[in-house]
C-alpha cells in the first residue's frame, strides 16, 4: 500500500485501537460498531491519499461489516435462525490485529482481507452450513 508514513501511521493506529477497542467490548452490537472504525478510517484517508489496495480495504471491511450486522439483525429479531459462529469475533479482532501489522510491515493485505470476507460470508446461510461442514474454516 503506497501511502506517505503520516497516513499510514494513522491508518495502524486506528485499526489498532479498533481491535483493543472490540476485544474490550461485551456485547456484538458493540464490536460491530467499533469495526465499522475500519473502513471509516480508509474512507477519510482515501479522500487524502487514493491507494487502490486501501480502497480493496474500504470495500472487503464495509462488506464484511454490512454483512455481519444483517446477520444479526436478522437474528435478533427472529427472522432467521442463528447463523454466527462461535469464534466468529474473536476471529474477526484477530483478523483487525493482522491487518494493522500487514500495513505497518508494508505487506500485501489481501490474504487477511480474504479471511475477513470469509469470517462475514460464514455468518450467512450458506456461509454456515459450509462452517458447519467443515468447508469453510474461519
Amino acid at each position: 500500500m503506497r501511502l506517505s508514513s503520516n497516513m499510514q501511521l494513522a491508518l495502524v493506529t486506528e485499526i489498532r485501537n479498533v481491535a483493543e477497542r472490540m476485544s474490550n467490548s461485551g456485547t456484538a452490537q458493540e464490536k460491530m460498531f467499533f469495526f465499522s472504525a475500519v473502513y471509516g478510517v480508509a474512507n477519510r484517508i482515501m479522500n487524502l491519499e487514493f491507494d487502490p489496495e486501501l480502497a480493496f480495504l474500504h470495500h472487503v471491511t464495509n462488506g464484511a461489516y454490512n454483512t455481519i450486522n444483517a446477520n444479526l439483525t436478522f437474528a435478533a429479531q427472529g427472522v432467521s435462525v442463528i447463523t454466527l459462529p462461535p469464534t466468529l469475533f474473536d476471529k474477526l479482532q484477530d483478523a483487525v490485529n493482522e491487518l494493522a501489522n500487514c500495513i505497518e510491515k508494508g505487506e500485501k493485505t489481501y490474504p487477511i482481507l480474504e479471511r475477513i470476507s470469509n469470517l462475514a460470508y460464514s455468518t450467512g446461510g450458506n456461509g454456515y452450513y459450509l462452517f458447519l461442514k467443515g468447508m469453510l474454516t474461519i
